[in-house]
């Protein structure tokens, strides 16, 4: 899936393989996207998920997608893919899981969307701006992840809101 490359209509969660922190990112702010009003500009939105160094076609992991369910979110029919510059292109605000992954986009693209920053950098008094990446670790590592990502959405619908128009 690409963004439209004539407006920039989307917000992208980037982590590294697309298929845990990312996923869910995109998987909670649409969820939070879908309790506005429908009259809240954030409903044009599109949010996608994207790697910096991912297999194309792998599903999310199956951790990922139980933590998620859990919280009464389905992010089971994911799809990872990588970043690409026709995405950057039409994205207004990328939001990454690491420092790391904004360096790599950086380095290997030429131009940026609008917007972009560390989910956790937008947390007032966050301890770290960088969610660990859960790959590889037991089910409380992914629920740690999840609530992380979750504490992050009140504040990146808040400013959404205030630069979406």
């Amino acid at each position: 899936m690409t963004c439209n490359k004539m407006k920039r209509d989307s917000v992208i969660f980037l982590c590294t393989g697309n298929i845990c922190r990312s996923p869910m990112g995109e998987g909670l702010l649409k969820h939070a996207i879908a309790a506005l009003p429908d009259s809240s500009p954030l409903k044009t939105l599109r949010v996608l998920s994207a790697g910096t160094f991912g297999e194309d076609g792998m599903r999310a992991s199956s951790n990922s997608i139980i933590a998620l369910d859990k919280v009464g979110v389905d992010i089971s029919r994911h799809v990872a893919q990588s970043i690409t510059q026709e995405m950057l292109d039409g994205c207004f605000a990328l939001v990454a899981m690491t420092q790391a992954h904004l360096d790599t986009v950086r380095r290997y693209f030429k131009t940026m969307p609008p917007h972009f920053f560390t989910l956790l950098s937008l947390v007032p008094n966050a301890a770290h701006t960088d969610i660990l990446d859960p790959y590889g670790y037991g089910m409380n590592t992914y629920i740690e992840v999840r609530d992380e990502i979750i504490s992050a959405m009140p504040h990146l619908v808040k400013f959404l809101e205030k630069e979406y128009k």
